[in-house]
């Protein structure tokens, strides 16, 4: 249950209505048999089980035309696409998804290209359809939010598949003969009997229980097709981007090497710095990005910050009291002597919201804590850390961690905890922290490690309102 809950609240939250024109169509639908009703009620495992899959769908004209074509991954899940709009051959948009997020970034890359890891922006599954301002994205945020919920680990209730759905006719797709039903969307549907009206869908099934082709109006005059495209092989499997999450993980306990290792973590920073690339998605569609150095002997950081909207750009400085900003354009990284008037100087106090930090703050004031002249309790660090999973930065092997710093939130599952520690698998160095914003999914900081941070000059009216 708590599977369909989670599922109609993703459906839900793209707000779509469930308007359906199915019923519109020249069948002579039958009731299905036993044997009919359990083939469809396995659809859901098979697809959990089937890896990458790649698709191509059709959108309706009055749902903005075009279509878009890339794969889908239930297992994680993640979809990744290439959408196109209506007689338009470039530039395209590759859209990620995952249940209540969409990430997209607009370029001439293919979906079968290597996914490029810049550039990208996140919103709120759905924030499209409620804004109107766009109906194909729209359109894709509701294919993507009904699709990924097509994914479980056991076989829905055949029986009262049966009883709410039908068999339409049958068809042959790539080759394969496939029947064709009618059914709530959503194939777990026992929750249905609460009395909440599920959305319908049309399944075209072969004789495997694997889905070949879902159709469903999505709000429009007509339908959506999605064709899943079986008979291809070797299909390379896309992990969601850095902004929702990267790759999966698969948590273990940390070994009392690597314990001992996290433990003088801090210790090592704090006897150099390192240059600084923050990714921070702040709104719908929106990310801060920052570039700068991190000085953990002071311990300081000076950023140029590249905000959303041109009048929010500007230099900062953050210093363990508080942070100072400048409103200024900016261009890659800092000037080194940057000026000395037009500073504004707040304490960490000041500029919290409702008593509690922005995100920026929060990872900023992450960044700085991560050096600590003293070594951390190795027993501490192996009692609650965990190993995630081996990753990449660029061409740096890294291992991702997540482990308790003092005044972190404690976690009771892996995997879960606020901040990620990617360090590197040849030099023991902190190369990424990554941070689970409050409400679009993670921010990051990669770091490149220095013996000799850069030669910065605080302003003096900056280190008099802060105290450095």
């Amino acid at each position: 249950m708590l599977a369909w809950v989670v599922c109609a609240a993703v459906i839900a939250g793209v707000g779509w209505t469930g308007a359906s024109c199915l019923r519109q169509q020249a069948d002579d639908p039958r009731p299905m048999t036993d044997a009919e009703a359990q083939r469809l009620s396995r659809v859901n495992v098979n697809n959990y089980k089937a890896g990458a899959v790649p698709f191509t769908a059709d959108l309706p004209d009055s749902a903005g035309g075009g279509g878009f074509d890339g794969q889908i991954d239930w297992s994680q899940p993640v979809m990744h696409a290439e959408v196109a709009k209506e007689g338009k051959s470039t530039p395209h948009t590759l859209v990620q998804a995952v249940p209540g997020l969409v990430a997209s970034r607009e370029g001439t890359t293919r979906a079968d290209a290597p996914v490029p890891e810049d550039d990208w922006t996140v919103r709120h599954m759905g924030q499209e359809n409620r804004r109107g301002d766009d109906p194909q994205a729209a359109t894709v945020d509701i294919i993507a939010s009904a699709v990924l919920t097509l994914r479980s680990g056991r076989a829905a209730d055949s029986q009262i598949l049966k009883a709410k759905g039908s068999w339409l006719r049958q068809g042959v797709i790539d080759g394969a003969t496939v029947d064709v039903f009618r059914a709530p969307l959503l194939l777990d549907a026992a929750a249905s009997d609460d009395g909440q009206k599920l959305p319908e869908a049309v399944f075209w099934v072969d004789g495997e229980s694997r889905l070949r082709r879902i159709q469903f109006n999505p709000g429009a005059t007509s339908l959506a097709t999605v064709d899943f495209l079986l008979s291809k092989k070797d299909v390379a499997k896309v992990h969601p981007v850095d902004l929702l999450g990267g790759a999966p993980i698969d948590p273990r306990k940390v070994t009392k090497a690597e314990a001992e290792n996290l433990a003088g973590l801090r210790q090592r920073n704090s006897l150099g710095g390192a240059d600084a690339d923050i990714t921070l998605p702040v709104a719908d569609g929106k990310v801060i990005r920052a570039k700068g150095y991190v000085d953990w002997r002071a311990p300081m950081a000076y950023l140029a910050v590249d905000a959303p909207g041109k009048k929010n750009d500007g230099l900062l400085f953050v210093l363990p009291s508080g942070a100072a900003t400048l409103r200024t354009e900016v261009d890659g990284k800092p000037p080194l002597q940057p000026q000395a008037n037009g500073w504004k100087a707040q304490a960490w106090s000041e500029r919290s919201e409702d008593g509690k930090p922005s995100d920026i703050d929060a990872l900023l004031f992450k960044v700085l804590s991560m050096a600590n002249p003293q070594i951390d309790n190795a027993t501490v660090v192996k009692d609650k850390a965990a190993w995630l999973r081996e990753d990449k930065l660029g061409s740096t092997a890294t291992e991702v961690y997540e482990y308790p710093i003092p005044g972190d939130p404690d976690t009771d599952e892996p995997g879960q905890a606020a901040f990620r520690y990617w360090i590197g698998s040849k030099d023991d160095a902190l190369h990424r922290i990554e941070m689970r914003t409050r409400k679009l999914g993670m921010a990051h900081v990669d770091l490149k490690p220095t013996d000799q941070p850069a030669a910065v000059v605080v302003p003096a009216p900056v280190a008099a309102g802060l105290g450095g």
